[in-house]
């Protein structure tokens, strides 16, 4: 029986299994397909910002598997896991749709078997993977939160691999959480250290670092925050161009929010202080590392250590194809969302589609067909595409066009809630 294995199971690795139960209805073998992944939902990775000061919100942003429309033929979890398998399998619920997606049910494939394994890649190879059943240490974590016992190992062949497992942040900006209630302690426990600091400081000016310092000045007014990053300006993506970055600037002034350009922290002593690599110190109660990213791709070293660019991003074709720095493809594995090295500002929504594509091409390539495969629009490559909120009245958005909108009330009302309800409808999934 053909296999197919999907590493990561958020929106990427999603839309892989919805476009793989798809392609999969007309063809003569039935195929097997594993999803791997440590969390019992999908997170809205969008909504971490306020999710840290907000553990109702968080709650709300992460979709239980128990309700997110997707049903296995067989599930293996860690110990102790608070999860209803009933609820999930097609043997105890016969045959409704494999998995819900764009607000439709795709209808029951009997020709594919899902399975669902909670657990982490440890190492790949051209045709088989070993699977740690662990949580994944997310940087610098609590000491709570690191993991303490040796994890089971699994052995899986597959015949085409689709690499979909995202990048780690720092602790809580990527919660370890696998169910609700786990995500909810440790958002409670993000929340108690935010209220408890007078003076906070966000390193980084990404994305993720303005919205968070948007989040923060906007719920605590009183609190002082700053907000470091080593560039002369910010956000660091050059492809939204310099009035997407002035406009971001003068919001976060807007909200008071103190922003040191062209600093680096060379270390963060015991007390929280700062250290400064031209000699300053820079006092803080709390310190949000957003700087630090990492892609979840360590799997690859032992087998494909070529594959990586400068950035550190996996190099693929236009189709999704794993490739070596010299140029040779490795066929039968693609790579899709935030961690493929492609010209595009990284965005859930592009994660999506390229999950859903390269899924086509490893159920084509493990046919062994050629054509029909799914390429990216290279009419977006090298493009802007960015919407960035910075607190619940500001935003500004450039699109592929180049087009520069601030304050537009659509994407003021679609970002109260980091487009949650709007994923809902967009992923087939349950409120």
């Amino acid at each position: 029986m053909p296999r197919i294995l999907v590493i990561g199971g958020s929106f990427a690795g999603l839309g892989a299994v919805k476009s793989i139960i798809q392609k999969t209805k007309s063809t003569i073998d039935p195929f097997e397909v594993f999803l791997v992944e440590p969390k019992l939902g999908i997170l809205n990775i969008l909504g971490i910002p306020k999710a840290v000061i907000d553990p109702d919100f968080a709650v709300k942003s992460f979709v239980s598997y128990e309700r997110a429309n997707i049903y296995w033929d067989s599930i293996k979890l860690q110990d102790g896991m608070e999860f209803d398998t009933k609820a999930v399998l097609h043997s105890e619920n016969g045959d409704k749709p494999n998995v819900g997606i764009f607000a439709e049910e795709i209808a029951y494939n009997q020709n594919v078997k899902l399975h669902f394994i909670q657990g982490r890649v440890f190492e790949i190879s051209k045709d088989s993977a070993i699977i740690q059943m662990a949580k994944l240490d997310k940087g610098k974590l609590p000491e709570k939160y690191q993991p303490t016992s040796k994890p089971e190992e699994i052995h899986i062949s597959f015949d085409s691999c689709i690499i979909a497992s995202g990048r780690t942040r720092n602790w809580p900006l990527d919660p370890l959480a696998s169910t609700e209630r786990e995500l909810r302690a440790e958002m409670t426990e993000s929340l108690e250290k935010i209220v408890q600091a007078n003076k906070i400081v966000i390193i980084g000016g990404g994305a993720l670092g303005v919205e968070l310092a948007g989040e923060i000045k906007s719920d605590f007014p009183e609190k002082h925050v700053s907000l470091i990053h080593p560039h002369g300006d910010l956000p660091p993506e050059a492809l939204v161009g310099d009035k997407f970055k002035e406009q971001t600037l003068e919001f976060l002034k807007n909200l008071e929010v103190e922003v040191l350009l062209n600093t680096r922290v060379e270390n963060e002593h015991e007390d929280g202080t700062l250290q400064m690599t031209d000699g300053r110190e820079v006092k803080s109660d709390l310190n949000f590392w957003c700087n630090y990213k990492r892609n979840n791709v360590e799997f690859l070293n032992k087998h494909f250590p070529s594959v990586f660019a400068a950035n550190g991003d996996i190099l693929v074709t236009h189709q999704f194809e794993m490739k070596n720095q010299d140029g040779e493809i490795i066929k039968n594995i693609f790579a899709v969302g935030d961690l493929a090295d492609l010209p595009l500002v990284k965005t859930a929504g592009w994660a999506f589609r390229e999950g859903c594509q390269a899924g086509i091409n490893a159920v084509l390539q493990t046919l062994g067909e050629t054509e029909g495969y799914e390429a990216i629009n290279k009419d977006f490559l090298n493009k802007g595409g960015m919407l960035l909120v910075v607190g619940p009245k500001q935003s500004v958005c450039i699109d592929f066009l180049g087009v520069l909108t601030v304050n537009e009330p659509e994407h003021l009302e679609m970002y109260k809630d980091y487009r949650l309800s709007g994923m809902f409808g967009t992923y087939g999934l349950n409120e």
